[in-house]
């Protein structure tokens, strides 16, 4: 779900009103599949002081068999407070915020970070404000942070290109006719090769005020022999439709295996005949990703009525999975699909779980979006999986991580949704003390989780690094 624009103040106010949190069993219907909600009681920790207030006593939903309990990951947080220095323009906040790992780099493995409408302008440390005088906003930048065998505890590092006169751009771009014709690109979803040498990513394209038009690919080859990734070269190709999008989400379907198989997420018309968005059904394919890295999207397979795959997207069967823009990946300690996802217009986000990728999928609750995200003008979206971030057993010391958990990392953005029949000139987003954490939007925020499989269901499930 896509709020951002240039500048990301001409927005509609969102309703004036949030859903209360749940507090009884429910079963919602989302054809063919039902999500299915159970109650489960207490939480498993408070909240770090900084998000005081962000949790519901009301309880938890969850998935029967299934404990999960989200956390603030205050020493995520503290590898993306990366401010630049004073007089100096620097990167100052996105959206997307989808990761990949790769090779390369001193020391030898990093996790690339993709993000879509990001600010870039200067940071006033006096009044902890982004400035909006003479800041720009490029389509899609990138981040940079270094691996080792401990994770991925490396500062972040970020990308953005420059053209010939020294101006600010886009990272990535659509062919010159398309850029030509006001096409831009968001980036969304994204793989990296087994061997951490290519990337593939999944861009939303966009012609005019957050008009879908359809999906880019683009391809990155040999990022691992080059640190500097301003100095990558890529290729694009279009596929699906606007009846048809393929950027929600794509990841290796034997994971953690060694096939090349790929699934991907799409969305087709809505029930009314509306054009795809986040409330229309979420569909699936799959792929060979060196088909796709080599630009061959024809031999593309597709999940149809009544439960086959097919060589034609027609009659395709929706995974009763909620998706926009998302991640999805498998938990060898859970035995589980697993997917993170926030309701448009909600302040809840829920787990997602499921045993196979064609479901029957189950939802849990494990955090609730902090004040004052919670209230207009504020929305949140873009809750994605950073599987690179979890802990390993070696560095499994911090609060919130008891014996048999398994742990689940994900970031999401909150971001101002106003009216500009209202507000003409500046942003909440630049607002003096806008850039104090507590109050900071347009900023990818961290999540742990402290995840298990109760007994009855499963016997020895246990985290793997």
């Amino acid at each position: 779900f896509r709020i951002s624009s240039h500048p990301p103040h001409r927005l509609a106010p969102p309703p004036p009103s949030y859903p209360a949190v749940m507090s009884s069993v429910a079963i919602e219907e989302h054809s063919p599949v039902a999500l299915r909600e159970c109650q489960c009681p207490g939480l498993l920790g408070a909240f770090p002081k900084l998000f005081e207030g962000s949790a519901q006593a009301a309880g938890q939903v969850c998935a029967p068999g299934l404990s999960a309990q989200g956390s603030p990951a205050e020493d995520l947080q503290a590898q993306f407070e990366v401010l630049p220095e004073a007089c100096e323009v620097g990167w100052l906040g996105a959206d997307s915020d989808v990761s990949v790992v790769i090779n390369g780099g001193p020391t030898g493995r990093r996790a690339l970070w993709i993000f879509a409408d990001t600010f870039i302008t200067k940071y006033d440390s006096s009044n902890q404000s982004r400035v909006l005088e003479g800041h720009q906003m490029p389509n899609n930048t990138l981040g940079l942070i270094a691996c080792t065998d401990e994770g991925c505890t490396g500062r972040a590092q970020f990308f953005w290109q420059r053209d010939e006169a020294g101006a600010i751009r886009s990272f990535f771009e659509p062919p010159a006719e398309n850029k030509a014709d006001g096409e831009l690109f968001w980036p969304v979803a994204g793989i990296a090769s087994r061997c951490g040498n290519s990337v593939l990513l999944l861009a939303t394209r966009v012609k005019g005020f957050m008009n879908v038009v359809g999906t880019s690919v683009i391809v990155l080859k040999d990022v691992a022999d080059i640190d500097d990734p301003r100095q990558w070269q890529y290729t694009t190709y279009d596929v699906g439709s606007a009846d048809l999008t393929w950027f929600s989400s794509v990841f290796f379907a034997d994971s953690p295996g060694e096939g090349d198989m790929v699934y991907i997420f799409g969305h087709g018309k809505g029930a009314d005949g509306s054009l795809p968005s986040q409330n229309s059904d979420t569909v699936l394919a799959r792929a060979s990703l060196q088909n796709l890295l080599e630009q061959d999207w024809a031999k593309t397979e597709y999940w149809t009525t009544p439960g086959v795959w097919s060589a034609q997207p027609e009659d395709l069967k929706a995974l009763g999975l909620p998706s926009w823009e998302t991640t999805c990946n498998w938990s060898e300690a859970l035995g589980r699909w697993y997917s993170f996802n926030i309701p448009a217009f909600t302040t809840d986000i829920f787990l997602h779980t499921a045993e196979d990728i064609t479901g029957e999928w189950i939802k849990t609750k494990v955090f609730n979006v902090p004040y004052p995200f919670v209230q207009s003008p504020w929305i949140s979206y873009a809750a994605k999986a950073h599987p690179e971030l979890a802990r390993s057993d070696r560095r499994r010391d911090s609060p919130g991580l008891a014996d048999g958990d398994c742990e689940l990392v994900f970031s999401f953005i909150s971001n101002a949704w106003v009216d500009t029949s209202v507000v003409t000139s500046g942003n909440i987003l630049f607002a003096p003390g806008g850039m104090e954490f507590h109050q900071r939007g347009y900023w990818p925020r961290f999540v742990r989780v402290a995840a298990r499989i109760s007994a009855e269901t499963s016997s020895g499930a246990r985290c793997i690094a």
